[in-house]
This record gives structure tokens, sequence and C-alpha cells, in this order.
């Protein structure tokens, strides 16, 4: 069983932009960090690409450091929201660190008492494009027909909840393309969100296309869309076949992130071996594995990086 999250530390951070300068005191922090056990948090349940990423990085995080246990622990709840709202109320020691699904969690602009903004982001290690998809058997073959179908009744989505990316995506697209729509959630987990659409119990889902390509190879779904400026599947619409740029922005980003007030120099020294991992010849065969995208960024572009998707997510704050 996987430890509870009560039991969890975590690290914090104050600022990621600019570079970071080391002094004598950070120096002899850096030296001692790490000297415990480090929770590497994975905000969802096993089975999906979260849990790949948080078992792959916790390997890579701990033979990078070279000196203590990285421990992955799956805390799923709320979409993903559950272990940053837990993140947030962490001791700022750099021992807990958790993966953030962004954009979703920007929906979130207050959880409860805390505010995600207060987040230390530590380093972005993928970015994933997602896909529009529909069941084998659907009489739904492009964006036109959804349209079409819209006018009679919503067109049923399948959704992991407010918070994930996939109903970011969903409300955007549905929004930008006025296609009425109703998400059904309560899935334990997004696999089973692409599995509602292979049985017909959705009419539609959006998702990793990794995932979606996989079902399409095996003929148990149907890619209508690609979250890209310019389709890289065959036959599957585009951001810019439908004239929405917008669509082209929305990428399932895999920061990683601490509770508020993280030491500069332990930022750096997670930020650095983080980054690092990621551009690794084992991350990138894993990668090559699973059809992933290695995105790698350091803590100040994945700051960057953060407030670009928060001007995307509030330009679409009337959809959501």
């Amino acid at each position: 069983m996987a430890p509870q999250m009560s039991r969890r530390r975590f690290l914090p951070t104050a600022a990621v932009g600019g570079a970071m300068c080391l002094g004598t005191a950070g120096l002899a922090r850096a030296a001692s960090y790490p000297s415990q056990p480090i929770s590497f948090i994975i905000p969802y349940g096993p089975g999906g690409s979260f849990d790949s990423y948080g078992r792959k990085f916790a390997a890579l995080l701990q033979s990078g450091l070279g000196s203590v246990n990285v421990a992955p622990i799956n805390a799923p709840g709320a979409a993903g929201k559950q272990a940053i709202f837990q993140l947030l109320q962490d001791p700022p020691d750099g021992y807990n660190i958790s993966l953030v699904s962004v954009p979703g969690i920007l929906m979130s602009k207050n959880m409860g008492p805390m505010d995600f903004g207060k987040l230390t982001w530590i380093a972005n290690l993928g970015r994933d494009t997602y896909g529009l998809a529909v069941g084998k058997n659907s009489g739904i073959k492009t964006v036109a027909d959804l349209k079409a179908l819209s006018d009679k009744r919503p067109i049923v989505f399948s959704s992991t909840g407010i918070g994930s990316t996939d109903y970011f995506a969903t409300k955007v697209f549905a929004a930008s393309l006025g296609i009425r729509v109703r998400l059904v959630s309560g899935y334990g987990d997004s696999p089973n969100t692409v599995i509602a659409v292979t049985r017909g119990d959705v009419d539609a889902v959006v998702h990793s296309l990794t995932t979606l390509k996989q079902l399409a190879a095996s003929g148990l779904a149907k890619i209508l869309f690609v979250f890209q400026e310019k389709t890289s599947v065959a036959g599957a619409q585009d951001a810019a076949s439908v004239g929405k740029p917008d669509l082209g922005q929305i990428f399932q980003w895999r920061p990683v992130a601490a509770p508020p007030g993280l030491a500069h120099d332990i930022v750096a020294r997670l930020s650095g071996t983080l980054v690092n991992a990621a551009k690794s010849a084992d991350a990138k065969a894993w990668a090559a594995k699973l059809d992933t995208g290695l995105f790698p960024l350091d803590a100040a572009d994945t700051a960057k990086m953060i407030q670009a998707q928060s001007a995307l997510v509030a330009k679409w704050s009337g959809a959501l």
C-alpha cells in the first residue's frame, strides 16, 4: 500500500526567476541536502501517463542525487487537486515534491485557504499533445458532424473532472466552435475515460494523443481532431483547419512543484538534477518507448510557462 499523504514531507521555494546564486549558507545547505528520503508525489492513481512519469523520474532523481531514496507515491483525488492542496500546506524542507497537471490545476485559482500561485516551481519534464476521439462505431466523422449533432442535443464527453486538462481542452474546444457539450466525470482515472468512449458510454473523449493513437491503431476509436496547429494524424482536423489558433496551444504539461518558500539552493539542486535527467539517454529511450514528449525546463523557464498557461486559462475562464 502506498504511504498516506499525512506521512509526506515536501519541498517549497519562494522565487524561481533569474540566476540562483549560492552563498556560504546556501552551499552548506546544498551540501547536506538531501539527508532523508524524498517523496515524489503522483497526483493520480496507478496506471496512466502521470504514473509513468512519476515512477520513471523518481528513479532518475534518486540516481542523480545519489544519496537517498526517492519514493513515488500515488495520491489521487479531485482530478489531481487533492495532492496539490496538501502540497501547499507542507513544510518547505525539500522532502516532498509533486507532479502537477497543467493547465488543469490553473483553473483552481483558490484551493481552500491557499493559492496554487504560491507553489514553488522546480522544473518541467514533458509536454504532450491532446486529441479528440470517438468510438469505432460512431456516426460522427468530422468536427462538422459534432456541430450538427449538438444542434439536436449536447455532445457527451467523458472527463476526469473539473481541474483536469482534458476538462479544460474539452470546454475550450466546445466554446470556440459553438458546440454544446455535457461532461460526464467521476471516472477514477484517465484510462477509464477512454474506455468509456470505446464502450459507447459517451460520444467522445479528449485525451492524450499517444493513447488515442494506440486505440485508433487497434480499431477501437477514431481520432477526429488534434490540438495542434498542424495535424500529425492523417485525416484528423487541427487548429488551423477550424480557424481556432488557441486550440493549438493546449498541451498537457508535466511540471514538478514544491511547497511555498523552498530555499533557492535546494530549488537549484532539484531543478538541475531533474533537467539533466530529462535530457539523459535513459529518459529519451523511455520517452520514445512510451511515445511521450520530453520538454525539460528549469525552474525559471517553468515559471514563465506557468504564466503563459495562466493567461490562456484566464482568456477562456468564461467557458469553464
